[in-house]
């Protein structure tokens, strides 16, 4: 249960990384009507996602090894 904030990061990251339009939707969806995300939105979600996905890992094997 320790390392239940691994798994989230994990499926946070990977969900940027395959879904950012959606995410840009669920953070919107009250304030802007019939819009759409930017490029750059885009873009910089899928970094962050790329980014958030390695550190998931990075930790999970850390604590595999060190376990």
């Amino acid at each position: 249960m320790d390392y239940l904030w691994i798994f989230v990061l994990l499926i946070l990251g990977l969900f940027m990384i395959i879904k950012p339009e959606l995410l840009w939707k669920i953070e919107n969806f009250l304030s802007v009507k019939g819009g759409k995300p930017s490029d750059f939105y885009l873009a910089s979600m899928r970094i962050g996602g790329a980014f958030f996905t390695i550190c998931a890992i990075a930790v999970l094997i850390y604590v595999l090894v060190t376990a």
